[in-house]
Parts: structure tokens; C-alpha cells; sequence
């Protein structure tokens, strides 16, 4: 029971898509500078952290990147571990260490009455490996981020799958558990349920310089949506006398769709290595989802051991993940033969499912080979296509050492979310492999460098790994 908890919880961090989806903008240099990535971005990561830099930096870039972003809210950080078996967590935010704590009434006792969440923000080639390893279907197109730009013109296209998972108590209780005839009663399915995004897009970026100083820059993206998916599980139903119960998940999928989005910057070069930098992703957007939908529909039954009214089991203590997800079988949904819960499911799939307005100000310095950033950001509160985390602010820095260059940045978002990030890269002529990386928490004290149980309400994690080659330039 423990080892199929663990694995569906951990499935939730790759193949879901979500509310976070606009997070950390791509670029494993912004990454490790927890965000700050933005003023002095160069080549491919300029075409969607600021388009005017194309100008302003120049040469040629050729890219290609990985990575994932996880957060995890509602449960305290020893929790988290235990859930996905890591075990308990160290004092530091960055690291667990691997005692077997296990998933049990001990760990479902810490867990809030509104729930679990999970939200991840993973590339389609991420996703798609994960989903390969775990003999699922693979959502969108398993290409890693990968982009050029040559002077003051770029194009990057990249893959993504976005989910917001959440789970109530009671629910985690079963799978951690097993079912409790004793509890019949108590079980509910609270606001469990799930949404996920998988779309690639195709983003040109042109810039130019105006009296030398000023950078102008615009950005036009095409997005492909390859689905948009909005699951809940509604009540169980109860059998008293026979001791069972009945827990019914509905997935309504929208299996296409199609948008663009314009992007603007400006940057400005002032005196001492000084810059300030602007800019907005989708100021002007639309995004259409195919309203040919289909319906996924699967029912899963506890019992009490050698019940006779569960001749196959109890699905909470012996069904493995992939068999959990492949009882969900789809069928088109024809006119006027709705039923009320694929009607209820439907209700949320096509609000705000658009990308939002994203605002970026930044000032920052460079002299020699350092660099200090310091970026804000702000989400227009349209579009639920988004990150939990992206109203924040980061500061960053960048130091060269001859061919290595060391990366470190922190970042306060919004909820209290508190981001502590680094990374390295080495040049090796116009060979650049850059590594970078950082945890996510809603309760860590930089003051006592502690986490506790009782201040964590988010926890998570970013990686990202990306390979280039650069020339040219600035």
C-alpha cells in the first residue's frame, strides 16, 4: 500500500499540469539566480525574458534545455518525504535524508482538512520519459526546450505539461491506509480532483537598438495545444451492509487546440556596466481549446478483507498506478447525452484556460565577469494558465572564473514563497553545458535556516539542465 501511494504521488509530479505553469521563465542561467535572469539575458533566453536584449547582446546562440519545477502545498516538509518515501527531512531546506518513515496514520495525522496539493511545471520531454518509465501514454510532443538566435533574430520552441493535483485528507487516509470499515462513514472526497495542460509553442523574438542605449524588442509566439483535461472525483457511495464503498473519478479532455501571444521589451544601458530592463509577455493573447470533448470515466471500490462484494479486491490496497490510470476509459461526448457529472466536470474546463499578462522590471550591473540582478514580477489575474509562484521577486548574481561560472539567487513570491537557488556552467570555446537548480518552501526562516513542521506550508523543487553553444556577442 505504501509503495502504490508513494508512486502515484510521485507520477502527480510528471504528468501533471496546472495553476503553476508560467513559473521560473526558461533558461538554466535565471534558474540558478532564482529568477533573475532577465536584464542581462542573452541569445535564445532572450527571446522570452526580454526580446530588446536581442539587440543589445547580439551574436549567436544555439540551445537546447531540460528541466521541471514541483511545489507541493498543504503538508508540513517530513510529511512530504514521507508521502513519497523519502523519508524525513534534514534541517536544511535543500536535502532529505532516506530514513523509511513510510506512508501511514502517523503521516495522514499532519495532513491539513483541505488536503494535498501538487502542481509541476515539466518539459514534454521530461514528461514524456516519466510517462515511458511508468508505462503511461505520453502527453504532448517529447521534444526538450531548443532554440537559435543570429544577431538581433531568435526563434526557441519548446514542449510543456502543466497539472495541479489535489487531494483531500480522507482520500490520502485510504491510500496510505487501506480501507477501514470502522471509518465507512468518514470518508470524503472533499475537492479532490485534477487539471493538466500539454501544449508546445513556437516563439520568434526581433530586436533593435534606438541612439545606441536603448533596446526595442518584440516577441510572437504560436502555441499548439495538445490537451486540456479537468478531472474531480465526487462522494463515495456507501454500502453499510456489506462494508464497502464506491469512489468515482471523472476526466473531461479537450484533445486540441490552438493560440498566439505578443510579447514587448525595452532595455536600457546607462552609465558604469548600470542597465534597466522591461518588459511584458502576452500583452496581447488568445487561446482556443477544441470543443469536441471526451470523457474518461472510472469507478474504484474498498472493502473489508475476504468480502465477498469485492470478488477482485480492494482496489486501494492492490491496484498498481498504471492500472489506476488505464480504468479511466475515454468515449467522445455526443449532444444531449450528457450525464450530470461529466456535465459538473465540464463546468471548469474551459474557464480562463488561457495563458495571463506577465510584467517584468529589472535593474542591473555588470563589470568584468560579475553580474548582480535584481527582478520583480507581476501576474495580471486573467489567464489561469499560471505558476503558483509567479508574483515574486529575485535577486541574483553571476560570477566567471575563466571558463566557470558560478550562480546563486533567491526569490520571495507571492504566499510567502521563498525560492533559494544556484548553479554552474562551463565554457569550453562555444561549448557551454549549464547545470542549475533550487527548492521552493512557504516556511523557510533564512534567519534560523530551519524548517519545522509547523511553518512549511509549501515545498518543492526546480531543475534544469541546458546545452548551448554561443558566440559572439557580449
Amino acid at each position: 500500500m505504501r509503495h502504490w501511494a508513494a508512486t502515484c504521488t510521485a507520477c502527480l509530479f510528471v504528468l501533471s499540469p496546472s495553476v503553476v505553469a508560467a513559473q521560473f521563465s526558461p533558461g538554466a542561467r535565471s534558474v540558478a539566480m532564482g529568477g533573475a535572469g532577465m536584464v542581462y539575458s542573452s541569445g535564445v533566453d532572450a527571446i522570452e525574458w526580454n526580446p530588446a536584449n536581442l539587440a543589445l547582446e547580439s551574436g549567436w546562440n544555439v540551445s537546447g534545455e531540460f528541466g521541471m519545477s514541483g511545489l507541493m502545498s498543504g503538508v508540513s516538509c517530513d510529511d512530504i518525504g514521507a508521502i513519497l518515501g523519502f523519508g524525513q527531512c534534514d534541517s536544511q531546506p535543500w536535502g532529505w535524508n532516506f530514513d523509511d518513515v513510510g506512508c501511514d496514520a502517523t503521516v495522514t495525522a499532519g495532513i491539513p482538512d483541505n488536503g494535498v496539493t501538487v502542481s509541476t511545471n515539466s518539459e514534454g520531454f521530461l514528461t514524456a520519459f516519466g510517462a515511458d518509465k511508468a508505462g503511461l501514454p505520453k502527453p504532448g510532443l517529447p521534444l526538450p526546450t531548443i532554440g537559435i538566435t543570429v544577431g538581433s533574430v531568435g526563434v526557441r520552441a519548446r514542449s510543456r505539461v502543466m497539472t495541479e493535483t489535489t487531494v483531500s485528507k480522507e482520500l490520502m487516509g485510504l491510500m496510505c491506509e487501506g480501507f477501514d470499515p470502522a471509518m465507512i462513514q468518514q470518508y470524503q472526497v472533499g475537492n479532490t480532483g485534477f487539471r493538466t495542460t500539454s501544449f508546445s509553442e513556437v516563439t520568434a523574438g526581433y530586436g533593435t537598438t534606438l541612439g545606441g542605449r536603448l533596446g526595442v524588442g518584440v516577441g510572437v509566439r504560436y502555441v499548439m495545444g495538445h490537451s486540456l483535461t479537468q478531472g474531480r472525483f465526487f462522494e463515495p457511495v456507501l454500502d453499510l451492509t456489506n462494508e464497502t464503498i464506491e469512489v468515482t473519478g471523472i476526466a473531461v479532455e479537450s484533445t486540441g487546440g490552438s493560440g498566439y501571444g505578443l510579447d514587448v521589451g525595452l532595455a536600457l544601458d546607462l552609465i558604469a556596466g548600470l542597465r534597466v530592463s522591461v518588459s511584458g509577455t502576452n500583452i496581447i493573447q488568445k487561446m482556443n481549446w477544441d470543443e469536441s470533448l471526451v470523457a474518461h470515466e472510472a469507478t474504484y471500490t474498498g472493502c473489508s478483507t475476504g468480502s465477498p462484494s469485492c470478488p477482485n479486491g480492494d482496489d486501494f490496497d492492490q491496484l498498481d498506478f498504471e492500472d489506476f490510470i488505464n480504468r479511466f476509459e475515454g468515449e467522445p461526448i455526443a449532444g444531449g447525452s450528457v450525464s450530470l457529472p461529466v456535465y459538473q466536470t465540464a463546468q471548469e474546463l474551459f474557464r480562463a484556460a488561457y495563458f495571463p499578462t506577465v510584467f517584468r522590471a529589472g535593474a542591473g550591473w555588470r563589470a568584468g565577469g560579475t553580474t548582480v540582478e535584481l527582478v520583480g514580477a507581476s501576474v495580471s489575474p486573467r489567464g489561469r494558465q499560471k505558476n503558483e509562484w509567479d508574483e515574486r521577486i529575485s535577486l541574483g548574481v553571476e560570477q566567471w572564473l575563466w571558463i566557470l561560472a558560478l550562480r546563486a539567487g533567491g526569490a520571495l513570491g507571492s504566499d510567502g514563497l521563498q525560492a533559494i537557488n544556484g548553479g554552474i556552467a562551463l565554457a569550453l570555446g562555444p561549448v557551454h553545458l549549464d547545470v542549475s537548480g533550487g527548492f521552493m518552501s512557504g516556511g523557510f526562516d533564512f534567519a534560523s535556516g530551519v524548517v519545522t513542521p509547523q511553518n512549511v506550508e509549501y515545498a518543492g523543487a526546480q531543475l534544469t539542465v541546458a546545452l548551448q553553444l554561443k558566440g559572439g556577442g557580449r
